[in-house]
């Protein structure tokens, strides 16, 4: 037991004491930060990619360019009127105006309007000026055509429609467009954290054992520890250094949403809770272990970092078919497929993590989703100690399925 704390030990050192770790741990919940709150004020005020520039408007009737200065001023975007198209389109590549809106002549029934933009990528600016214009050109021909605007206004309204999310406490919320994109990135951010700590966790144990393996460094290591103990001693080292990352962001976390987005006035994602930060760690740990656990197995069983590589990447695969579902595991978190995937070891400490942001799953499949982590990890850790064990003295050849297949049977 002494040995194997010196291990683990030895392994948390090692981890914790490098500057991109010191680095990663400092900056990670700067990160989280900007991937949530970012988008959503972005969101919630379209004017900011503006940066303060105007807007050049050409060829629009007093009427139209006086309801788009009033949009725009909401946005905090002025409108300038042109005379000069060439000018206006000239200021827009020198980078002095944002985009450029021209009326055809004729518009809105012989001619059309443009948008001009360095990037045609600004979609809140240009959607709230088509939908402006959509207003004024509907009011227009509805005067033209004599019929009663007010009638015109009634039948055209939209019926009230609202979206209410149920909780299973019987509390009721409403969600609308903003809160879909709200809910989005907090999936993909606890998703992404998941995905590239287990994997960069698990990629450094495989490479380290391979290290290990091919300068003979661990003949020599194995002449006073246990393979076993050598082994889950570097599992467990990682394990401790990745858990002390965690708790650096969770912290982090925390204090952003107790303290600083309060007195900042800002309003975070209501998937940051504290219910949801635990249930991020669990499934970290759970897929730390799995993981980790195989990629130790596949670097006894590797010849040189690069057939490591290659042997690692059906595992890496079960990460990777997560990420693009996200859009599928936010919109439809029920479905026969999703709920599968939750179920299925290697996809579940993603899946059901993104399940459980979404709405709350049945009790019986989480706890179905934990017996089976934990079962899986239990018996991945078990067979890699065997494949371990022999394979971390094999060298010079790169064995076959069977041969690795036969050392599990080894006693």
């Amino acid at each position: 037991m002494s040995r194997l704390r010196y291990v683990i030990r030895h392994e948390f050192r090692l981890t914790a004491a490098n500057k991109a770790f010191v680095i990663l741990t400092i900056l990670g919940p700067f990160l989280i930060f900007a991937v949530t709150v970012l988008p959503s004020l972005l969101a919630q005020s379209p004017g900011a990619v503006a940066s303060g520039k105007p807007l050049a408007l050409f060829g629009a009737p007093p009427p139209v360019e006086q309801a788009l200065t009033a949009a725009f001023s909401g946005m905090g975007i002025e409108v300038e009127w042109v005379d000069d198209a060439a000018a206006a389109k000239d200021s827009v590549l020198e980078g002095s105006r944002i985009a450029f809106l021209s009326l055809e002549p004729g518009w809105p029934d012989s001619g059309k309007a443009v948008w001009y933009s360095k990037s045609g990528a600004e979609i809140a600016l240009y959607s709230a000026a088509s939908a402006v214009l959509e207003a004024a050109a509907r009011e227009a021909r509805i005067v033209e055509s004599g019929i009663d605007p007010a009638l015109v206004a009634k039948v055209l309204s939209p019926p009230s429609f609202e979206v209410i999310k149920l909780d299973k406490g019987g509390a009721e919320e409403a969600r609308g467009s903003d809160s879909f994109v709200e809910v989005l990135m907090t999936v993909l951010v606890f998703v992404m954290l998941i995905y590239m700590t287990v994997l960069l966790y698990g990629q450094m144990i495989g490479r380290s054992v391979v290290t290990e393996k091919t300068s003979k460094t661990v003949e020599i290591m194995l002449s006073s520890v246990k393979s076993r103990d050598l082994m889950f001693g570097k599992i467990l080292g990682l394990g401790l250094a990745g858990l002390l990352q965690y708790a650096v962001w969770v912290s982090m976390a925390f204090l952003l949403k107790r303290f600083v987005g309060p007195l900042l006035g800002l309003s975070l994602p209501a998937g940051i809770s504290t219910g949801n930060l635990v249930w991020l760690v669990v499934f970290f740990i759970l897929a730390f272990f799995l993981y980790s656990s195989a990629y130790a197995a596949l670097g006894a069983a590797s010849e040189d970092e690069q057939h490591l590589g290659q042997m690692a990447w059906p595992l890496i695969m079960f990460l990777i078919v997560p990420l693009v579902m996200i859009s599928t595991l936010v919109t439809n978190p029920d479905s026969t497929l999703v709920v599968i995937l939750s179920l299925f070891p290697l996809t579940s400490p993603i899946v059901m993590l993104a399940r459980v942001l979404v709405s709350s799953p049945p009790v019986w499949q989480l706890a179905l989703c934990l017996a089976l982590l934990v079962a899986a990890v239990a018996g991945t850790a078990i067979l890699a100690a065997k494949i371990f064990r022999v394979g971390i003295l094999m060298t010079g050849k790169r064995p076959k399925l069977k041969e690795v297949l036969r050392w599990v049977t080894v006693k």
